[in-house]
């Protein structure tokens, strides 16, 4: 993973979109989001992109999966 930008998208050498809809940056719960994702994607951890389609901004939209569990 290269970077969260924010709750519900990240670069993973392309830009991918999770399928749950997070709150935008501009705001507070936004910026919650962003920290929880990064929390979730701590360095080390591990994670399968499963990708599901390109949605209507040509942004990939995928779920992560570990060995323990899927999350979006």
């Amino acid at each position: 993973m290269d970077r969260v930008i924010d709750g519900d998208t990240l670069w993973v050498r392309v830009r991918v979109r999770l399928p749950e809809s997070a709150p935008e940056l501009g705001t507070a719960a936004g910026a919650a989001a962003a920290g929880e994702l990064k929390a979730a994607l701590h360095k080390g951890r591990r994670v399968q992109l499963v990708t599901h389609t390109v949605d209507g901004y040509g942004r990939i939209v995928a779920h992560l999966q570990d060995d323990t569990a899927e999350f979006s």
